[in-house]
């Protein structure tokens, strides 16, 4: 049956030595002069941002283990233990060298002991080490989990011994989550994205932040006809995130779930004049945009 698996795990473990292609909205707000925080209420970095958001919606009061999978180059942990100094963190990779500028980045409070890292797969993570923290972060990676791309119509209707292992899967979590089928064919899934979510669930995780570049935000908000959308990067590709499979699988689990753009915590600036204040700078402009592609997802669930 034809599909393409877009599987990024080759790159980030091999391939990977700069984030500078993919133009994160953590980085875009990382240097105090940057274009981008210039468009924001208040001029912060993006760890600032979003702690101060989450001590908002949810308290710190209950958080003294943190796990953060895939952090990039480790300034949103810096953030929030410069913020919090009970926080002790756990850094999850897949990739070595993001593992080695993690370390660069938080070396003042690894040498305090409040950090640890872990190289690994996280759909290969042990559901009880997830468990035992009391906030777990998936920022802007849910993109680089495999997509099945392509998928044709037939694959909702073909016998399962005609069915690989990807596409078995994926057929079980349109039956086990009753996921919405496709108005157009052929399709982009998700799939390791929700397999993801499924995990970090299952392992009755207090609270977890997910957020990403959605498929469904904008003029697609939560449109049912919204599906995954090819982005090319250098080296690899990525794919936009249908957010209303996760929230589904997530209510399943009995988790309540917020859900909301970037916006929430990224306020702009609406005193100023925005076109002037972006001016000819592309970066400005793409992360103005983002700050409306990129939804959240806030998950939580009582003890």
């Amino acid at each position: 049956m034809e599909y393409v698996l877009n599987c990024t795990a080759e790159y980030h473990r091999n391939r990977l030595d700069s984030l500078g292609w993919e133009l994160t909205m953590c980085n875009c707000l990382e240097s105090a002069g940057s274009p981008c925080r210039q468009l924001l209420a208040r001029k912060e970095s993006y760890g600032k941002l979003l702690y101060g958001f989450l001590e908002e919606i949810a308290g710190f009061d209950e958080i003294e283990k943190i796990l953060e999978v895939g952090g990039g180059y480790g300034y949103l942990m810096r953030d929030f233990l410069g913020a919090n100094p009970r926080v002790q963190a756990a850094m999850l990779d897949i990739s070595p060298f993001l593992l080695d500028r993690q370390r660069d980045t938080l070396a003042g409070v690894l040498k305090e002991g409040r950090v640890q890292f872990f190289e690994q797969d996280f759909l290969q993570a042990d559901p009880g080490f997830l468990a035992s923290f009391d906030l777990v972060i998936m920022n802007e990676n849910l993109g680089d989990f495999p997509t099945l791309a392509g998928i044709k119509r037939k694959f909702f209707y073909s016998p399962w011994k005609d069915l690989d292992g990807n596409l078995a899967a994926a057929r079980e979590l349109f039956l086990k989550y009753n996921l919405d089928i496709p108005q157009r064919c052929p399709f982009n899934l998700n799939a390791g994205a929700l397999q993801a979510v499924e995990i970090l669930c299952s392992s009755g995780a207090a609270r977890i932040f997910l957020s990403e570049h959605s498929c469904e935000a904008g003029a697609h908000a939560r449109a049912p006809g919204a599906f995954p959308e090819r982005i090319r990067l250098k080296g690899h590709d990525e794919y936009t995130v249908k957010f209303s499979f996760l929230e589904r699988i997530a209510a399943c689990h009995g988790y309540s779930v917020r859900r909301g753009p970037m916006a929430d915590y990224l306020e702009v600036d609406t005193a100023m004049e925005i076109r002037s204040a972006a001016g000819d700078d592309e970066a400005a402009r793409h992360f103005l945009e983002d700050i409306y592609k990129y939804e959240y997802l806030f998950l939580s669930k009582e003890a």
